[in-house]
Formats: structure tokens, C-alpha cells, sequence
């Protein structure tokens, strides 16, 4: 199945391009939202990109609604695109969301852990950490979901964010080997459920305790 990938000069994108390599699962393009500063990451998945000679277009910027890179995008010919942009960007591009199905991973069970740091909210609550991963509409953590798994607890947790990054890509991985048949058992919802917002330092402290 063939596919392109929106990438980042972050962690997240690295380990979303470094698991898609190792299972030899290539995207035929990527486009690289070249904006943060994050020189280590943007070397390295520059590397990766150059090693094994996939096709790619940088552009400055950290925003797929900017009119030059929606343009792009709308013009690749793959309709599957993984959306491994910067946090905090909604992508509000009608004509992307209406032509190309772009997935994202969320670290939290749609649709009930929607918004920001949800995987220590769904450890406060449940102490369960989840991954789902969805085809994106304009709305926050809303969409078509087409996959959800429930990880393992992390032993040494401070090292959760980069488990967060891991669990992520290891659901992308899965959702594009298997996708025909998880899109056609995906389900919208009801966006009826709370928005949880970036929790305080004190709460996330009890979390990672608990």
C-alpha cells in the first residue's frame, strides 16, 4: 500500500521514520515541515531520508494550511498521508481533509481521552496507557478511528515521553499494514466527550507515582 508522510524536525517523527524503516514499510514521499530549531532531530531524519533515498520536499514553515505546502500535498498521488506535524497545529485545509486521509496517533482512547498530555491522565485515572490512531477531520482528536491498543505500563517512567513516541509509531505501523480492513471497520462519534488540557506539573508528578 502506498502512502506519503508529513514530518517534523522532532522525536516523534524520528521514531515514526526510524520503525517505518526497520519493517521496511518506505513511504513513497515526505514532506518535511522544516520551522523548530531542533537540530539533532532535523540532521538525523534528514540522514535517515538521504540513507535510503526516499523522495522529499522541504519547506519552511509548520503549518499544512499554508497555501504552498496544501497545494503540494494536494498534488501527491498518494490519498494515505501520516500526520506527524508540530503539537498544537489543527490542520483546518478543507480541501486536504476532504481528499487525502491523514492519520495521526493520539496517546489516549478515543473518543473519551481527547486533547493535550492524555496519557497521563488516562495513568491518573485508569493506569492504562493507550494509542489511537484515526483519520483527522478539523476538529481536535476527532475523526474516523481506525485503531486502538492498550500498552503496557513503562517500568522506568521517566522515559514516558519517549514511549509515547514509540507506542505511536508502532500504531501507525500497524494501521497502514492492515489498513483496508480497519477502514472499513472505523467508526465516527459523537463529539460529546471533555477536552482535557495540559496537566500541572503537581498532577503529572502523582501520575507517573501512582
Amino acid at each position: 500500500m502506498k502512502f506519503s508522510i508529513i514530518v517534523s524536525n522532532t522525536r516523534r517523527s524520528y521514531e515514526y521514520l526510524k520503525l517505518l524503516v526497520k519493517v521496511k514499510k518506505f513511504p513513497n514521499f515526505i514532506i518535511h515541515l522544516d520551522y523548530q530549531n531542533q537540530s539533532n532531530y532535523k540532521k538525523k531524519i534528514l540522514n535517515l531520508i538521504t540513507k535510503k533515498k526516499i523522495n522529499f520536499k522541504s519547506f519552511k514553515g509548520n503549518n499544512v494550511d499554508d497555501k504552498r505546502i496544501e497545494k503540494y500535498i494536494l498534488n501527491l498521488k498518494e490519498k494515505i498521508i501520516v500526520y506527524s506535524g508540530y503539537g498544537g497545529k489543527i490542520v483546518k485545509s478543507d480541501n486536504i481533509l476532504k481528499n487525502k486521509y491523514l492519520l495521526h496517533s493520539h496517546t489516549g482512547k478515543l473518543p473519551e481521552y481527547k486533547g493535550s498530555t492524555t496519557i497521563f491522565y488516562s495513568l491518573l485515572k485508569e493506569k492504562k496507557i493507550y494509542c489511537t490512531t484515526f483519520i483527522m477531520n478539523s476538529k481536535i482528536d476527532c475523526g474516523n478511528i481506525l485503531y486502538i491498543k492498550n500498552y503496557p505500563l513503562i517500568k522506568n517512567k521517566k522515559k514516558i515521553e519517549n514511549y509515547d513516541n514509540k507506542i505511536r509509531a508502532k500504531n501507525i505501523v500497524h494501521t497502514l499494514q492492515n489498513f483496508q480492513i480497519l477502514k472499513k471497520r472505523s467508526k465516527n462519534y459523537k463529539n460529546n466527550y471533555p477536552h482535557y488540557y495540559i496537566m500541572h506539573p503537581i498532577l503529572r508528578y502523582i501520575a507517573l507515582k501512582k
